[in-house]
């Protein structure tokens, strides 16, 4: 494919747009496992260039004029196709579509859950009891607390101390200035700190005209070697000492500490808060609904109880059942995340801020579509809208799963052909069409964001 100035624009568009995009959408129950379909193995890739092949053999000869605005919506367009369909494939049992089994936790403010059954380690249980009597945390160093508009009164000059880890040793040096505060010296420590990405983050903590300075490990749990994750000295450092005594780095001490937990009454511990249960369960415990300084089983039991938001036994104590739902209730949980990523994918292309000459065949296709469907989705809850998003309201126990299994096959070929060549739904004029006696494939034909997509991907 001959590089033009449409395509360093494309590529250029692409790159900034998505080169290094960490999916940000707002679903994030199946970000995870949306993200293992990103990948392609080589068969894959191969069927991939053949159907582009396979395409251009009848595809006539179009004339564009790709405007910038233009090159960012067919690229949007299919990168948005491609999102939800990784939003199906994890929704789906190798190739039964939308027959994933989902988790539930009794307890969401304890811990939420996550299934993912290629994980499991030989045979796994439909439910569990967890119970938690200790959170994962990270070592935490506090200063003393000093008046925030109080002059320093180190003198001028040039400062420095370590921050010694299991790893690495660490010098960080700074200036003292005439005039500086106790405020203006923790703020200055807390940014060299936070900029130098030692595995250690900082922040000034404000009460009452008082201010602290709070170091805190990005490890969490008991060390895996030495008895800290991080030490604070200024005995060996370059430039002058007497920071870490000032300010009292290492006054208070918080220390790490694993989770400690129980499946069905077996005590366990994790360096974290997120761990798995028979592998299949990804379990992530939530210490930010819970006072800080609780870390016995009592704390948890008395704030838990005491949580009258958290519905059935376990607001009683910290105590969850965690298990699977059943099939249908599974489906019905399938169902709605999808139609949630459908309207995030529709939203996304069409939208007040895209220009109707942009959207008006895409948006003309996927009513045409819908029209065709919308009798059976009727009967799983579904309803179409007038914008062509959809509506879900969960009803009776799904016994018969053909149709929107059926439906969501369709939903996957229609995404597919917008994600080969989503200049499809751009404007523009046929110029000649294929001698029908003699085709020349050209895989790159189609489009020069088929092409150069296509290429990102290997």
């Amino acid at each position: 494919m001959s590089v033009t100035m449409n395509t360093l624009q494309a590529l250029d568009q692409y790159m900034t747009t998505y080169g290094s995009l960490d999916n940000n959408n707002s679903n994030r129950k199946h970000n995870k496992r949306s993200s293992r379909f990103a990948m392609h193995d080589s068969s894959e890739l191969q069927n991939l260039y053949s159907t582009i092949q396979w395409k251009n053999r009848f595809t006539p000869l179009y004339l564009t004029e790709p405007t910038p605005r233009s090159i960012a919506y067919a690229i949007h367009l299919k990168e948005s196709a491609n999102s939800l369909k990784q939003t199906i494939d994890s929704l789906s049992n190798e190739d039964d579509l939308f027959s994933m089994k989902s988790a539930y936790s009794d307890n969401e403010a304890l811990a939420s859950v996550e299934y993912e059954p290629d994980d499991a380690d030989g045979e796994v249980p439909a439910d569990f009891m967890l119970e938690v009597e200790n959170f994962a945390s990270p070592q935490v160093n506090t200063s003393k607390y000093m008046k925030s508009n109080q002059p320093v009164t180190l003198n001028p000059g040039n400062y420095s101390f370590d921050i010694l880890t299991n790893k690495l040793h660490y010098e960080l040096q700074f200036n003292v200035h005439e005039g500086d505060t106790n405020s203006d010296l923790q703020k200055k420590l807390s940014r060299l700190i936070n900029n130098s990405d030692i595995g250690v983050s900082a922040r000034v903590v404000e009460t009452r005209g008082l201010s602290a300075l709070e170091v805190t490990s990005d490890a969490y749990g008991l060390p895996v070697q030495g008895e800290r994750h991080f030490t604070i000295t200024d005995e060996n450092t370059t430039y002058r000492d007497g920071v870490v005594d000032y300010l009292g780095l290492n006054k208070t001490i918080k220390e790490a500490t694993n989770a400690i937990y129980s499946i069905n009454g077996n005590e366990e511990s994790s360096y974290s808060n997120t761990f798995n249960v028979h592998g299949a369960y990804h379990v992530t415990l939530h210490p930010e609904n819970f006072a800080a300084d609780m870390t016995t089983s009592d704390q948890l039991k008395a704030r838990a109880a005491a949580m009258t938001n958290v519905r059935g036994p376990a607001a009683q104590n910290a105590v969850t059942r965690i298990g699977l739902y059943p099939d249908a209730e599974s489906l019905a949980n399938n169902i709605e995340t999808f139609v949630e990523g459908y309207n995030r994918f529709m939203n996304g292309v069409i939208n007040d801020e895209t220009e109707e000459s942009l959207t008006k065949l895409l948006s003309k296709d996927l009513h045409k579509f819908l029209d065709l469907h919308s009798y059976n989705l009727e009967k799983y809850g579904i309803v179409v809208n007038e914008d062509a998003t959809l509506d879900y309201q969960k009803g009776d126990e799904i016994t018969d799963t053909a149709a929107i299994k059926g439906f969501g096959t369709q939903v996957l070929r229609k995404l597919s052909a917008i994600s080969l060549d989503p200049m499809e739904y751009i404007d523009r004029r046929i110029c000649a069409y294929p001698n029908p006696n003699a085709s020349y494939p050209n895989p790159y034909m189609t489009s020069i964001y088929t092409g150069m997509l296509y290429n990102s991907y290997m």
